[in-house]
């Protein structure tokens, strides 16, 4: 079986959540992909290098629907994106189903604070077993300047929210499809 964020990210979140959430200091945000400056380094020490369902877990959620986007940090929240209604297997649902969302956890618990559903600027690529079978419809990691998060769902736009879900604004990408998917992480 494939590594998915499926079946790897409660495990993610569980090691992030485990590092980064049960120290006597917190550790620092990890505000877009690779954390800041894209070098995916860590100051942190003692993080576990080993999990399984079980071992180095301290909470797991349930998501709304796959994504391959990382999750990012920011205080006591973890902001991450999700899809549904199409793509979740070949050949299976309509992409006028296809719905986008961005989530926010709890960073002690995982308790969902929020959800923010977008619906996708159709046609979409289609789910054929290439990139988008690989890494389906949110798959660009947020990212945040401490007041604002930023996402990017290929040509359905970029959207600004606000810290609690609130659309500030939307900005077009263009309407074409090019057949891979997108991401920009």
């Amino acid at each position: 079986m494939p590594l998915t964020r499926r079946t790897i990210l409660p495990l993610l979140l569980a090691a992030l959540t485990f590092g980064l959430g049960t120290h006597s200091t917190r550790a620092a945000d990890v505000t877009g992909f690779r954390d800041t400056g894209g070098l995916a380094k860590s100051k942190e020490t003692g993080l576990p290098v080993s999990w399984s369902s079980t071992q180095n877990v301290v909470w797991r959620t349930k998501l709304p629907g796959p994504g391959t986007a990382s999750p990012i940090v920011l205080g006591d929240r973890i902001y991450l994106t999700s899809y549904t209604g199409y793509g979740l297997a070949p050949n299976q649902g309509d992409q006028s189903g296809l719905k986008r969302q961005v989530l926010c956890l709890e960073r002690a618990g995982g308790k969902l604070i929020w959800r923010k559903e977008f619906d996708a600027k159709l046609p979409e690529s289609n789910y054929s077993g290439g990139n988008n079978a690989r890494h389906g419809y949110a798959s660009s990691t947020p990212t945040t300047d401490g007041k604002h998060l930023y996402v990017f769902f290929g040509k359905s736009g970029v959207f600004c929210l606000d810290l609690e879900g609130k659309v500030v604004w939307t900005s077009s990408v263009g309407e074409k499809t090019r057949g891979w998917g997108s991401s920009n992480s």
